[in-house]
Order: C-alpha cells, then structure tokens, then sequence
C-alpha cells in the first residue's frame, strides 16, 4: 500500500505538472508569436525611421545642389525628371542598406522606379501589385504604413514597413521600404521555443523530484497510521500514535488515539470480565460445594445408621435443614443478581413515596436490631412526603441490605443511625456506624460479587447483598457509594435524584 499510494501521488503531480506545462506552451506559443511578430515590426518601424532621416538630410543637400545648377528636377531617380545617381549616392544607399539589416527599397513615385538595396538595381514602380502600390500611397501622405501586400511580389511571406524621406519643409522625397521576411521572425520564434521547452523539462524534472520527497513526506504519517492500525488488529496498545501534522491527518492521528484507549479500555474490561466469570463459577462452586457436601456428609451417616440417638438425629436434621436454608438463599441471591443485570430485565417504574420505604424498612429490621441489643435510630424525618421514581418492593430490597448490613457488622449494644437531608435536587440518605472500619482498597471492591468482609471475626453471608444493592441503585439511577475511616466509622451513602 505504501508503495501504491506513493506511486499515485507522483503520477498525479505528474500528470498535473505535464498538463500545465502544455497549456503554458501553447499560451506561450499564441503570445509569444504575436509578441514576437509585434516587436519585430516595431524595431523595423524604428530603423525605417532612422534611414529615412538619414536619407532626407542626404537627399535635401543633392536638391540643394541641382537647385544651384537650376536644373528641374521632378524625381530623385531613373532618368529624365529623376535625380541622377552617382558613386556616392550608390555608397550611401549600401550603407543604409546594411543597417537596415533587412531587404531595403527606395521607391520614387514621381520617376516610378524603385531602388533595391542589395545590388543597387532597379523595379518598376507599375509592376507593384494595386494593394502593394496603396500602401506607398499612404506613405507619401505622410504616414508610417505597416502591410503584408508585397509578399506575393517579393515571393515569400514578409512584413514591410513603409517610412516617408521628407525635406526640410515637410514634403515627402521619396518612400523608405523595409522588408522582413516571417521566415526570420519564426526563426527566432522557434529559439523561443526551445527554450521554452528546456525550461518545461528542467522545471519538470524539479517538478518530478520533489514530487517524489513531497509524496514521501506526506505518506510518512499515512504509514505511520497503517503500521499503528495493524497493531491495533492484534490488540496491541502499548505505544500511543505520535503525529506531529497539526492539519487533517493528525485529526485522524488523534481519533485513532481515542480509539485506542478505547479498545484497550474496552480489553481491559472484557479481560477482568472473563476473570470474574472464571472467580464467579469458582466461588458460586465453592459456595455450593460447602453446604452440599455438609447435607451429603449428614444423610451419608443417617443412612448408614451411624447415628442413633435421638438426640444426634435431632442435631443432625436441624444441621441438614440449616444447610438447606443456606443453600436456598445463596441460589436466590444469584437468580436475583443474574435478574437485575441482565438489561432485558425491566422495573416497574411508579411514584413511590421514599418516607413509606423507609418506615418500612426500619420497622422491619427492629427485631434483628434487638437481638444485638443494637438501636436503630432515624436522626432526621421528613417534613413533608418525598415522591421518587421507582419499584418499591426493590427500594425496600436496596434498604434493608444496607441496614441489615450495618446491624450484622456492627457489634452489639450500638446504634446505627439512618439520616436523609433534601437537597434542590437530591435526597442523600445515609446509613451510619462507627464499627468496624473498612480499608480503602476493601471499599473499592465491596460491591463486587462475592465479597466477603477482610476483619478476622467470620460473618454468616454469600457476599451478594451489596452486589445486589449496587444492582438496584443503578437501575434507578442511584448513586450509591462508602466512606470509612476510623475517626468517623463506616457510612453508606444513597444519593437518590428527586428531577
């Protein structure tokens, strides 16, 4: 996948780096041609300008001089009306011809010849196609005239620019004709060209390596991720993902750290889970193991007729029937805690009035207080009744374990104090008593299935009730919790919301 990924990402940039060079190229091409064809022309016009001025000044002295020969001059070449030309008039004209450095002609119109540059020779002015004659036309009135109209004439594509030599009072001389032809501008064109398209190739190259580190650098926290996924597949979640990206890859960096902790959170449980199935099928054995092999042990004996007094068999039913009792209510308890933790398994849910609860409940466990000698006392009563959401018969199930629990604890001849204070939104009940103390690391595990109390003296019990308890309260979204120390002694606490 890395290498996948990473070839497709150099692809990509590519083929997009390729794409814009084309569409550059055939811009440059569309803008550079026209370009090439506008600045040409421009630096023609220019040099057109340049030799006309150096031919009015030069034509102006030879008028100056036919002038002081009074002979009539009605051209400024060929025969008859035009100006004679001589060896000097012919170096002149090769001179301007050289640094027009394009094809130069100098066009009479009066004795309608033309003069060629290259060889000094000669055209005649009729044999100008009509569009080629009106472009010089337009020069001798007085304007600098850009055309196409001598291409067919000079035989190939060419650009000419026409420049009027005027004299000193502004009458045109003659028409300065300068031809280029495209063949050389698209010479240079095509330098341009290749320039351009080593510049594409190198910029493309450029392009392609760093394509190449980019694409590295940016499927680094991409590997990173895949490498962190696959040891999350074989639930590996020692070492959290480390991205330093502060854009969407580290977002998806850090959702993957949420889901780590998560699935380890969630190991974490299912691990303890299963070691609590495996405690619980221990103990439930153990549990059962006890009593039943008392009532095997027993029946063994009286079968077998080792027992025979009356009074032996008498001690003996009543150990058979003490074990039964035992092995009835842990059997209940267990089919009470599977019930209540099973979450298809619903309570009725009805207005209950907390103060009836727990009068029940104190009336109830007043004789078992008395056998202890032990005082059960309500500190605060409610002024006014107290209306919950509930089951009451597991209200009254979740009290008693927690007051009968208290008694059984608590030694004799002590009292143990049920107090409730209304808060705005809560009810605190809290159950009270100063013996015996429960240690940090027991309270943490108190509401777990068959906890049994760590103190040396042995209570009778399954270590279910306040599994049980626990059970309830959180069905009914109670919050049920200890506090044990030994200057302030052992205090259960049911926080029970009143909204």
């Amino acid at each position: 996948m890395k290498n996948k990924l990473t070839k497709k990402l150099i692809l990509y940039f590519s083929l997009t780096l390729l794409l814009f060079s084309l569409v550059i190229g055939f811009a440059f091409r569309f803008l550079f041609s026209k370009q090439t064809i506008t600045i040409h022309t421009e630096e023609m016009t220019r040099r057109a300008a340049v030799i006309a001025d150096n031919l009015s000044d030069y034509f102006s002295e030879q008028v100056s001089v036919e002038n002081d020969n009074n002979s009539s001059m009605h051209g400024m070449m060929g025969s008859g009306s035009s100006m004679k030309m001589d060896m000097h008039y012919a170096s002149f004209i090769k001179f301007m011809d050289q640094l027009a450095m394009d094809d130069l002609w100098i066009v009479d119109e009066h004795a309608q010849t033309i003069t060629v540059g290259h060889g000094m020779h000669q055209k005649e002015y009729s044999a100008l196609p009509e569009d080629a004659q009106k472009v010089i036309q337009q020069v001798y009135a007085g304007k600098t005239a850009t055309s196409n109209a001598f291409s067919n004439f000079i035989g190939e594509p060419t650009v000419t620019v026409g420049e009027p030599i005027k004299d000193t009072n502004g009458n045109v001389l003659a028409v300065v004709l300068l031809h280029s032809a495209v063949s050389s501008v698209h010479k240079e064109e095509r330098k341009g060209y290749m320039l351009l398209l080593a510049s594409i190739l190198i910029a493309w190259i450029i392009g392609l390596l760093l394509s190449v580190i980019l694409s590295k650098k940016f499927i680094a926290p991409i590997n990173k991720m895949s490498a962190f996924t696959d040891e999350l597949v074989i639930e590996t979640y020692q070492k959290p993902l480390i991205i330093s990206e502060k854009d969407e890859i580290g977002q998806l960096g850090e959702k993957l750290n949420i889901l780590r902790e998560r699935l380890l959170t969630a190991k974490n449980q299912r691990e303890n889970r299963e070691q609590a199935q495996k405690d619980f099928l221990s103990t439930v054995s153990h549990e059962l193991r006890t009593p039943v092999t008392v009532i095997r042990g027993s029946l063994e004996s009286l079968a077998d007729g080792l027992v025979t007094q009356p009074e032996k068999v008498n001690e003996y039913h009543q150990q058979l029937l003490n074990e039964a009792i035992v092995l009835e209510r842990l059997i209940n308890d267990l089919l009470e805690l599977s019930r209540l933790e099973n979450p298809e398994f619903s309570i009725t849910m009805e207005a209950v009035p907390i103060n009836d609860v727990l009068s029940d409940s104190l009336r109830s466990l007043r004789m078992k207080a008395a056998e202890k000698e032990q005082t059960l006392t309500l500190k605060t009563i409610l002024d006014r009744p107290v209306i919950i959401q509930g089951d009451y018969g597991r209200i009254r199930q979740l009290l008693i374990i927690l007051i009968e629990n208290a008694l059984k604890f608590a030694p004799a001849q002590t009292t143990i104090t049920v107090d409730t204070e209304r808060k705005k939104d809560s009810l605190m009940l809290s159950i009270h008593n100063f013996d015996p103390v429960i240690s940090q690391k027991e309270q943490e595990q108190i509401f777990t299935r068959f906890h049994r109390s760590q103190s040396k003296q042995q209570f009778d019990g399954t270590g279910l009730g306040l599994a049980i308890a626990k059970e309830i309260a959180d069905r009914h979204q109670f919050k049920l919790s200890v506090h044990s120390t030994t200057e302030a002694g052992t205090t259960f606490y049911l926080k029970i919301p009143l909204k």
